[in-house]
């Protein structure tokens, strides 16, 4: 008798937020795979950002991030930088799964 897991056990939980149950309205103007950065104490990884709703994000490409790590996801918008404070609430096969808090600050480049 073995005591190691099922396959099953081992492969990620499907992602509780998917494009599909997401009203067209609540998706904020982002395109799906657009580049974010996501800043982690004096770190910065640039991300690609798969979902952004008005409580949640999904990104992809980000190693190092556990469930309950506090983040600031920093979106791009030509000279505009949106920063949005974050919470990791997860993974799936789609990516970190994200909480956001309040609507974001602006910070103007340039």
């Amino acid at each position: 008798m073995t005591t190691m897991p099922s396959i099953r056990a081992l492969s990620p939980a499907p992602s509780s937020r998917t494009l599909d149950g997401i009203a067209p309205s609540a998706l904020l103007g982002f395109d799906f795979n657009e580049s974010c950065t996501v800043l982690t104490g004096w770190r910065r990884q640039e991300a690609v950002l798969r979902v952004l709703t008005a409580t949640g994000a999904i990104i992809g490409g980000v190693t190092g991030l556990r469930v309950g790590d506090c983040l600031r996801l920093a979106l791009h918008r030509g000279s505009t930088t949106i920063v949005r404070e974050c919470r990791v609430i997860g993974a799936s096969l789609q990516g970190i799964e994200l909480e956001h808090f309040g609507t974001g600050m602006l910070a103007t480049c340039g």
